[in-house]
């Protein structure tokens, strides 16, 4: 499944992790990539991004 998502989320992201979040991640940014999981979950049956910490 392919997720377009902003660029600028990158530098958000743990390098060496696939599509992890750092607990630095601004909330907004959070709750838009929850929502685009959502989605995921609901077409691929799996997570497309990931997080650091739950929040």
């Amino acid at each position: 499944m392919l997720i377009d998502y902003p660029m600028e989320w990158r530098k958000y992201m743990i390098k060496g992790k696939t599509r992890t979040f750092s607990k630095n991640t601004p909330l907004e940014i959070v709750k838009k990539a929850k929502e685009l999981n959502k989605k995921a979950v609901r077409y691929a049956g799996k997570p497309f991004f990931f997080f650091e910490e739950n929040r």
